[in-house]
């Protein structure tokens, strides 16, 4: 991909602030606590009473913490998942404090409380979601019962946790279907080149521990281009979509099926027993397309070149990352395809691959 040099430092700025969300975070405590805090400062001048000025000392701890978050951020740049899970709690813990500390002057600041549930659940998903839901219900829950005026107001308490509960299963289930979309195929349902080098680290990660090889199998359409130039691109899309369901019936369960885009599909099966087992999926393959001979009454002739990479697990793996793997594949599948249509063809050993 080709890099974007803006003409202007806002875009930059921005799109820095997005790469890092805890630093968008902190940003957004800094800049909308000083607004809330102005608000009450104006506040606490005009009614000058001890639930606002408390309020607003609580604000203002709540800027200067939103400082320190984002300093801490700035000296550690790196994702700390316990950093993360710490101000998840105080965003919402710290909201929860205002409310007993002022009561019913603090009902302004409830808004705070929903803006965290969404900020959690956008930007670290459905985990920090939770966590966030459950410190603002444990919260109410201790406001229906020790502060007075919600203690006075359990309507009201009862109210606000049903609609925190609500908008999180809301949100939740949002979620759930954004981050589905990102990482799966939306013309086959299979997996996407994002969820597939996902699976591939995780491999790579565990291979000391798996028993058997992991087999990456780049799976290349021999005919594609005919079928689409003869019937057009929506017999084409057909095939691919048939294709892809044939395939996820074929291979064996708990095996990574995706397409990386235009006829190019990816099997990653763990715990095959060397080539022998590699080569079983790819017969598979092989069958799956010779079965194939039409596509919505359009006879079809389609085979599969095969590129088969090996990775070793146990002792004699080697460490590699996904991309090299996915080179080593590509050349397989190329080597397979001058062999001529429906071949396989594995690559060399790593050490081989790398001196060529």
């Amino acid at each position: 991909m080709g890099s974007w040099h803006p003409a202007w430092r806002g875009p930059e700025f921005l799109g820095a602030v997005q790469r890092h969300p805890e630093k968008e975070q902190a940003l957004l405590r800094v800049s909308l606590g000083t607004v809330v805090l102005l608000a009450y400062l104006v506040a606490a001048w005009i009614e000058r009473s001890g639930a606002v000025y408390a309020t607003t000392e609580m604000v203002a701890l709540y800027v200067a913490y939103g400082l320190a978050t984002y300093l801490a951020i700035k000296v550690g740049p790196a994702r700390s998942p316990l950093r993360l899970i710490v101000t998840t709690v105080s965003d919402q813990a710290v909201v929860m404090a205002i409310l007993a500390v002022g009561g019913q002057a603090a009902l302004p600041v409830l808004w705070a409380s929903f803006w965290f549930l969404v900020g959690a659940g956008c930007r670290y998903g459905k985990r920090m979601l939770a966590l966030s839901c459950a410190v603002a219900l444990a919260g109410l829950a201790g406001l229906a019962f020790a502060q007075p005026w919600w203690s006075a107001n359990v309507a009201v308490c009862v109210s606000l946790a049903l609609s925190i509960a609500a908008t999180s299963i809301y949100l939740s289930v949002l979620v759930h279907r954004l981050e589905q979309q990102a990482v799966t195929d939306p013309l086959t349902g299979l997996s996407n080149r994002v969820r597939l080098e996902h699976a591939l680290n995780h491999a790579l990660a565990n291979r000391d521990t798996e028993i058997g090889d992991t087999a990456l199998l780049l799976v290349d359409l021999d005919g594609f281009k005919e079928v689409n130039d003869t019937y057009g691109h929506a017999v084409g899309d057909a095939l691919l979509q048939r294709f892809a369901i044939d395939l996820s019936r074929g291979v064996r369960r708990g095996d990574t099926l995706a397409r990386l885009g235009g006829d190019e599909f990816v099997v990653l099966a763990r715990q095959v027993h060397g080539k022998q087992g590699a080569l079983k999926i790819a017969d598979t393959i092989h069958t799956v397309l010779k079965n194939l001979q039409a596509i919505e009454g359009h006879r079809i002739a389609v085979s599969a070149s095969i590129g088969v990479c090996m990775l070793a697990n146990g002792a004699r793996g080697g460490a590699h990352d996904a991309r090299t793997l996915m080179r080593f594949a590509d050349r397989a599948m190329y080597r397979a395809k001058a062999n001529g249509r429906g071949q396989t063809a594995f690559a060399g050993s790593v050490e081989r691959e790398r001196t060529a």
